[in-house]
């Protein structure tokens, strides 16, 4: 008996990332964009961690009473090849010091509210099939015919650390960059039953 699409596991390896400045953040002017949207080759590192208060009362000695304290989100890591014409991620890191650095800053001309945090969403598709559209450059980066299968949300994001790959006269790899990012939080889109059956899951704005 066949198995359902719907019972296979997700699969982790087409995905589209999309980083949004708030609306009136100078960002957007800074980036020439209301949003990068653009391809990783890896996201890592999407982690909570919840606090363990431990007490102690008086007539219970056996053991202490657990309580939840803080949950405190981890850092995650985008990793893509660099582009000559693709800039974006490094500026990102550029201007984060508008707010410090003033009118010494290439940023600070194009802004009048230095926000340097972003909204992070990364849509999850289906596995690929075959009508699936890559467009030319200067367009939209990743056209998914397939199915969006979940998504999820990070909250005010700002840059940790930048880093461009080594370069070596002896290899011929493609040169990368990687971003860590800090984050207060994320929220997950599940895919759930929708009309006639089809899975539907929400899509953040």
């Amino acid at each position: 008996m066949p198995r359902s699409v719907l019972s296979d596991p997700i699969r982790n390896f087409k995905f589209k990332v999309t980083i949004s400045p708030d609306q009136s953040s100078g960002l957007r002017s800074y980036l020439g964009t209301d949003s990068i949207e653009t391809g990783f080759s890896v996201v890592s590192g999407l982690t909570v961690q919840n606090e363990m208060i431990a007490y102690r009362e008086g007539g219970m000695n056996t053991h202490p009473h657990k309580m939840i304290g803080q949950s405190d989100f981890g850092p995650v890591t985008f990793t893509k090849g660099v582009f000559a014409d693709n800039d974006a991620l490094y500026k990102w890191q550029t201007f984060m010091h508008t707010w410090a650095q003033g009118d010494g800053n290439p940023g600070a001309a194009a802004t009048g509210n230095s926000d340097y945090r972003c909204d992070i969403t990364i849509h999850v598709f289906d596995h690929p099939v075959a009508d699936a559209k890559y467009e030319l450059p200067n367009q939209d980066p990743v056209a998914h015919n397939s199915a969006l299968k979940m998504a999820y949300k990070l909250h005010n994001c700002w840059p940790a650390s930048y880093y461009l790959g080594d370069l070596n006269a002896g290899d011929s790899s493609i040169l990368i960059q990687q971003m860590v990012v800090n984050h207060e939080g994320f929220e997950i889109a599940w895919s759930s039953p929708g009309p006639n059956g089809t899975a539907t899951v929400s899509n953040f704005s």
